[in-house]
């Protein structure tokens, strides 16, 4: 599906691919994620981003077809568009609360630009901040941030993101996050299976524990 998009276009409009679906289809699927998300920092390039589409529609950025009227506002543009697999949520969030980096020459899946790995970083903890409690979202955001490959550097700067925005409730909520899928007998087997990731990995298990304290 990606590469139906119009890479260079996005790529000027500042607009990365992000979230869980850029994360496992960059670094190995470690779980199922079907939703493609992007996200854009920069105010002016979403205005004029948000222009287009709902000038010319979704079209405008790829050859793809909306099954739904295009929904815009001043947080996202969203809509469902046809696949081979059948219908996928696209969304274009305008992110306020940080200030996205340019991707490197490696942070690209099927030829489009993707958050680089400290953004990755960034935006998770964010996430997980907003919505670490919601049982019905089995802890993907604490999941994807334990399967990252970072470095420290990568951390330290991703995290200095989120707190810049958040303060310091990123590190309680990171802590309650992975406290409420370790402590709880059977959790981590549950949001396992509900992602279709098959068996919990000891690999997996201790990256959550390492996130405390990073």
């Amino acid at each position: 599906m990606l590469s139906y998009l119009d890479s260079d276009l996005l790529a000027h409009a500042h607009c990365y691919f992000g979230g869980g679906t850029a994360m496992v289809m960059r670094f190995g699927e470690w779980r199922v994620s079907s939703d493609i998300d992007f996200l854009i920092s920069d105010w002016g390039a979403y205005r004029d981003l948000r222009q287009l589409i709902t000038s010319e529609g979704i079209s405008a950025i790829g050859d793809v077809t909306a099954l739904r009227e295009v929904r815009a506002d001043r947080y996202g543009i969203r809509t469902l568009i046809e696949s081979e697999a059948g219908p996928i949520k696209l969304e274009i969030i305008h992110e306020g609360r940080i200030s996205l980096d340019l991707p490197g020459d490696a942070d690209r899946v099927e030829g489009v630009a993707t958050l680089g790995v400290f953004d990755m970083v960034a935006t998770k903890l964010l996430a997980n901040d907003d919505r670490w409690a919601d049982r019905g979202l089995f802890s993907r955001d604490l999941i994807d941030l334990a399967m990252l490959p970072f470095d420290e550097v990568q951390w330290a700067e991703g995290k200095a993101k989120a707190v810049s925005a958040y303060g310091r409730s990123i590190d309680r909520t990171l802590e309650l996050a992975v406290r409420s899928v370790l402590d709880e007998p059977g959790r981590l087997e549950t949001c396992a299976e509900s992602m279709q990731m098959g068996s919990v990995s000891e690999e997996l298990r201790e990256g959550i524990g390492d996130l405390v304290g990073r």
